[in-house]
């Protein structure tokens, strides 16, 4: 079952959202901790985003279900880091 795990940096709650939530005719998505609402844009392009890494993951099991290809999944990921944190090489 593929999902998305979404965190509010409003008020630092995370929620999920399943594909059955998932539609460009559905209302963007609001934090249910404090409300803050995702914008429609952002959330067209997310839908595009994750149906488009689910497909790859699909093709993933059928290729290796049907011609015995190695198996492969793959899970984004991301960890929001303050521009003012970032340490650039040339400042270690």
């Amino acid at each position: 079952m593929d999902y998305l795990k979404v965190h509010c940096f409003h008020c630092g709650g995370k929620f999920e959202l399943y594909s059955r939530n998932m539609n460009h005719d559905d209302k963007p998505p609001v934090c249910p901790h404090c409300l803050a609402g995702m914008n429609k844009t952002q959330w067209r392009r997310l839908i595009d985003a994750y149906y488009t890494i689910s497909e790859v993951n699909k093709d993933f099991r059928k290729y290796h279900q049907d011609r015995a290809e190695p198996l492969f999944q793959v899970e984004m990921k991301n960890h929001y880091v303050k521009p003012e944190k970032i340490v650039l090489d040339d400042q270690i």
